[in-house]
């Protein structure tokens, strides 16, 4: 057990970039013995998580796409979600998407997303891509809400990403910024991560109040500026739509 505890960090390794792994490449790149790497490698590959592509290449398993059906079938966010924002879709102009993420570590994860009419244009929030934490609505809405204490190592580790993305040179006004942030309820970015594309963005919140994820309108450039601050309540009116849901699933649940 101890060995396949420890040969979870393997599982980070592999990306879109660097896909297959050798046990040498492991080793390496861990800093730890090779017979340790077979270790690791092997105690995934017994439960799925790893499989091989050839003879000493090694890559995802596919306990993972079935891990992914579950979670499609049995999350309680999706499943409050959903009905959710297929009904809030239905006031976005043509052209549009309705995001559901989550954070993830230092980034921002499109778990779902539903869209409107029209043709579709490219959005980067794909199901599963990870995104940066300091640019656009979907993420600096989920970025706001994160405890103090977090929001300072965060800054410790990313002062220069985070001055980058203007909201904030110093710690004292990005904490200044995530508070005026989560004064208003919801983020407008202009093109922060895809050209030509607005976003609009909620926070989704546990019933004490920590960060579950974000909903977001990514809607066309263009679009009637009289028409933003309605998506931005209807939008944040779908987010406690969603939060109401899953207090009451957990009811239902305990009940």
């Amino acid at each position: 057990m101890a060995a396949t505890d420890r040969s979870l960090s393997v599982l980070k390794l592999f990306s879109l970039d660097t896909p297959t792994w050798t046990a040498e490449e492991v080793s390496n790149e861990l800093q730890v013995s090779m017979s340790t790497a077979y270790r690791y490698l092997l105690a995934l590959e017994a439960v799925g998580l790893v499989t091989t592509a050839r003879a000493g290449k090694y890559i995802l398993g596919p306990a993972i796409i079935q891990l992914d059906r579950q979670i499609q079938l049995t999350d309680p966010l999706l499943a409050a979600a959903r009905p959710v924002m297929q009904k809030i879709a239905e006031f976005g102009p043509d052209s549009s998407v309705v995001l559901l993420c989550r954070s993830y570590s230092e980034s921002v994860l499109c778990m779902h997303q539903v869209h409107t009419r029209g043709p579709q244009l490219f959005v980067s929030y794909e199901r599963g891509r990870p995104m940066p934490m300091f640019r656009g609505a979907t993420s600096r809405i989920i970025l706001a809400y994160q405890p103090t204490r977090l929001l300072k190592a965060l800054y410790a580790r990313h002062e220069k990403e985070i001055g980058e993305s203007g909201i904030g040179r110093t710690w004292e006004e990005f904490r200044a910024a995530m508070t005026k942030l989560r004064k208003a309820g919801h983020v407008i970015s202009h093109g922060e991560i895809d050209q030509g594309r607005i976003g609009i963005g909620a926070v989704l919140l546990n019933e004490d109040r920590s960060v579950i994820g974000g909903l977001s309108y990514v809607i066309p450039d263009g679009t009637d500026a009289k028409l933003i601050p309605f998506l931005a309540s209807v939008i944040q009116a779908g987010a406690r739509e969603i939060e109401a849901a899953l207090r009451f699933q957990m009811t239902a649940v305990q009940g």
